[in-house]
This record gives C-alpha cells, sequence and structure tokens, in this order.
C-alpha cells in the first residue's frame, strides 16, 4: 500500500543526519561556553566591585580621598570625605558603567555617599558581603564590607553594564552558528555528494550495461562498504542473465521442435475428416496418433532439459547411488523394451557406487542415453549397461548393436537440435544436448566409442566417486 510520500535520497538523508549531530553537539556546547564566561564575567566583575570597596575604605580612614578629579569610575567631582554627609556627585559617560557607594562612621553615621546611592538605606550585618537590590528602577549588585578602622562601606554598579556584556556574550556564541550552520550544511552536502560517488558511478555502469552482458561489474576500486554490494549485484546479475538465457532457449526448445508434429497432426487429421474410405480414415488417424506420441515425447524432453538447466544447478549435490537410478531408467522404458523386443543387460559391481550429483541430471542423462540406444537399435538388438569402479571414478558403459555414428559425426551429436539425416527412427536433437548439460553439471565426461558388440555405438560417461 502506498503512503503517498518518496523516501528521501541517501545524500538528502545523510546531510541532514549531520547536520542535526552536529545541532546536537554545537548548541549544548554553545550554551555550556556561555554559562561558563557568564559566570567567569561575573566573578571577574565581583572581584573588581569588592576590591574597589576595600580601596575607597581605606582611602577614607586615611584621609586620602581627593576633593577634584577624584579616580574613581563614575566620580568625576568629589567632596571633602572628611566632612559627615558630604555627597559626591555622579555623571557616568554613555561608555562607563554607573557606580555609587556609601561610607559609614563607626557610630553608623553617613559620612559620604554618591548622589545616586544618598538614598539607599543602611546596610545591616545580615547585609554584608554581595547582594542584588532594587533601587531607584533599577537591580543594583552591591558589596558591603567593614574595614579595619570599623568604617562600613558599600559600593554597588548596576546591572545594566553586565546585562550588556550578557547580551553581548550570547551574540558572540550565536552569530557563528547561524552564519557558520548553512555554510556547514552546504560543505557537508558536497562532501556527502563527493563521498557518494561511487554509488553514482555504479548507476552510470549499470545504466550503460547492455541487455544480455555477461561482464562483471568492477568491484577492484570500490570502497569497502560498496564492494559486498556489488558482488551481490554480480551475482544476481549472472543469476539473472541465467534465467533468461534458459526461457530464451525453451522458447526456442518449443518453436523449433513441436512445430513439425503439430503440422503433421493437423495434416493427418484433415486428411481423415476429407475422406470417406474406412481403411484410408483408419491410416491418417493411426498416423496423427504417432504424431501426438512424438509431440507428447518431445514435449517431455523440452520439460525435461528446462527442468535441468533451472533446477539441478540450483540444488544441492546430494549422495546418489547410480546402480539403482539405472535400475529405476531399465525398468520405467520397459515397455519400449518389450516393444522391440530387445535385449537388455544391466551389470554393475557388488559395492554400490556412489556419486555427488543432482537426481534430476543424473536420471534425464541416463534415461535419454539408454532410450537412444533402444530406439536406434534394430529389433532383436542387443543394449548393455555396465556399471563399475576405476580407482576414484565410476565408468558407466552404455553400448548398442544399432547402426552407430562415424567418428567423423560424433561431437556434433551433442548440438541442441543436431538429428542425423540417415536416422528412420523418433528421435530428435534434445537427447544428447540434455546429457551433455548433465556432463557439465557433474564435471563429468563423455566420449562416444565404437561398440565392442561388432557394430553399434559405446557411450562411456565417467564420474567422481564419493570416498568411502
Amino acid at each position: 500500500m502506498s503512503t503517498g510520500s518518496h523516501p528521501a535520497s541517501l545524500r538528502t538523508r545523510l546531510t541532514w543526519l549531520i547536520i542535526a549531530v552536529m545541532v546536537a553537539v554545537l548548541i549544548p556546547l554553545g550554551w555550556i561556553s556561555y554559562r561558563r564566561e557568564l559566570r567567569e564575567m561575573n566573578e571577574l566583575l565581583d572581584g573588581r566591585l569588592a576590591q574597589a570597596g576595600r580601596t575607597l575604605g581605606t582611602l577614607i580612614a586615611h584621609g586620602q580621598l581627593p576633593l577634584h578629579d577624584a579616580d574613581l569610575p563614575g566620580i568625576p567631582q568629589a567632596a571633602d570625605a572628611q566632612h559627615k554627609g558630604v555627597v559626591v556627585s555622579v555623571h557616568p559617560h554613555n561608555y562607563e558603567p554607573e557606580v555609587g557607594f556609601q561610607a559609614y562612621d563607626p557610630q553608623g553615621e553617613l559620612i559620604a555617599a554618591t548622589s545616586n546611592l544618598t538614598d539607599l538605606p543602611p546596610p545591616t550585618r545580615d547585609e554584608r558581603g554581595f547582594r542584588d537590590i532594587q533601587h531607584d528602577g533599577g537591580l543594583w549588585r552591591t558589596f558591603t564590607l567593614q574595614n579595619r578602622a570599623n568604617l562600613v562601606i558599600r559600593i554597588g554598579e548596576r546591572s545594566d553594564n553586565r546585562r550588556d556584556i550578557a547580551r553581548g556574550l550570547v551574540i558572540e556564541h550565536t552569530l557563528p552558528l547561524l552564519i557558520g550552520l548553512p555554510l556547514l550544511a552546504l560543505l557537508v552536502s558536497l562532501a556527502v555528494k563527493r563521498g557518494l560517488r561511487p554509488v553514482a558511478l555504479l548507476t552510470e555502469m549499470l545504466d550503460r550495461r547492455t541487455p544480455g552482458s555477461r561482464k562483471p561489474m568492477p568491484a577492484n576500486y570500490a570502497p569497502q562498504e560498496i564492494k559486498p554490494l556489488i558482488v551481490a549485484l554480480n551475482q544476481q546479475l549472472e543469476r539473472l542473465e541465467d534465467a533468461l538465457e534458459r526461457e530464451h532457449r525453451f522458447a526456442t526448445d518449443v518453436a523449433h521442435e513441436l512445430r513439425t508434429p503439430l503440422a503433421a497432426t493437423m495434416i493427418h487429421l484433415e486428411s481423415a475428416m476429407i475422406t470417406d474410405d474406412p481403411a484410408e480414415v483408419a491410416f491418417t488417424v493411426r498416423h496423427a496418433q504417432q504424431s501426438m506420441a512424438r509431440l507428447a515425447r518431445r514435449i517431455e524432453q523440452i520439460l525435461a532439459m528446462a527442468r535441468l538447466e533451472a533446477g539441478a544447478a540450483s540444488q544441492q549435490r546430494t549422495r546418489l547411488d547410480v546402480a539403482r537410478i539405472a535400475t529405476e531408467v531399465i525398468e520405467e522404458l520397459a515397455p519400449l523394451i518389450a516393444e522391440k523386443d530387445i535385449a537388455v543387460s544391466l551389470s554393475h559391481d557388488d559395492a554400490p557406487i556412489a556419486v555427488l550429483g543432482h537426481e534430476v541430471a543424473l536420471t534425464a542423462m541416463l534415461r535419454n542415453l539408454i532410450e537412444n540406444a533402444l530406439r536406434y537399435t534394430e529389433a532383436s538388438g542387443q543394449v548393455e549397461v555396465a556399471i563399475r569402479r576405476e580407482g576414484t571414478q565410476a565408468v558407466i558403459d552404455i553400448c548398442d548393436n544399432g547402426p552407430g555414428i562415424p567418428e567423423d559425426r560424433r561431437q556434433a551429436v551433442f548440438q541442441r537440435f543436431h538429428r542425423e539425416v540417415e536416422s528412420a527412427t523418433r528421435g530428435f536433437g534434445l537427447g544428447l544436448s540434455i546429457v551433455q548439460r548433465a556432463i557439465e553439471l557433474h564435471d563429468a565426461s563423455i566420449e562416444l566409442l565404437a561398440s565392442p558388440l561388432g557394430r553399434g555405438l559405446l557411450v562411456r560417461i565417467r564420474m567422481a566417486v564419493v570416498p568411502g
């Protein structure tokens, strides 16, 4: 069932995954760095505020607070700090932080203060150290201490300056991310595109691949992650080409082998329909029946060839007793043996002779060889099947006393549609082609020799036996 959505490309997925990883790492790192710098900034400003408070207390205690041009930040004019209740005017510039202070004598009387903190209540003992207080519509960071002269000094700084610094830190940490992430996304996209170049090259090679080509896709220069994909793809393409070739051969077999018997059957049936002579009708019907028998036989051979090529090669080899299979094939051909009154003998060693093979292919091979010997041998002829072991090989001999095949034509009989011209039998060219295919599947060998029965043909097959 379609969901209506298309999956993103691999390049897009990788790009977004990498960007997501970078965002998941950079944003927390930026936040942690911002919090750390903000804490260090507050500690630094608190330290400067405490140092300024201690310095101010020392100056007042020793009577060294200047009357004019004070060096204290934000205090351009100072009054005589030795007079009680002196108020220092504060006129900070735009670029300077606004600061202020209060100084109390041991009796708790205000002896000096800046104009921006004059109306602030005196600090209690609990307010010593650093405090955040609301005053004059703003937040102040204050530091209160009592020095050795028992003077209580409170010095403060408006938090606007700290907020400006914090805002600057936010911009400093956010702006690189806002500018850098799109650039990183572009660079990551280009890098992923370059990294996926082998996949694009593989796609181009597949597009240029011609139908029916068995040339494997090169995997030597592919990255390690793509090599298994190319190997599996080559195997799949090989299997696909094999399947297409088998299908093509099957279609060719059907078109080639069934055309003649079908046409002959139709001619005989039409002749039987247009004649009134009972003898002629019986004659044509008998010939039509023979044509149908040949057609059934050809269909059986074609299907056996298709099963052999499609199934046997893909199945695992199993342990097979050659003598048992030969016995079953001879029993299957008993009607043909009885019809032609041919003497058939089977001889084999007492010990089982086992081979590793495909039972369907081995059965089809022996059936075709024995059946060909029966069909080409005249009535009351002789066919001998001998199975023996020679060293590490199983030897299968099938000989007859039929017409045989001249030595210069023996290799040609294995072609797919070859049939001896002189033959008057109902045989056709797929039989030995099936035998040849079975020989290839079992890594065996086949020879066509002169028969030891005086005339005819000897077919000798050699296969490796199973040890033990």
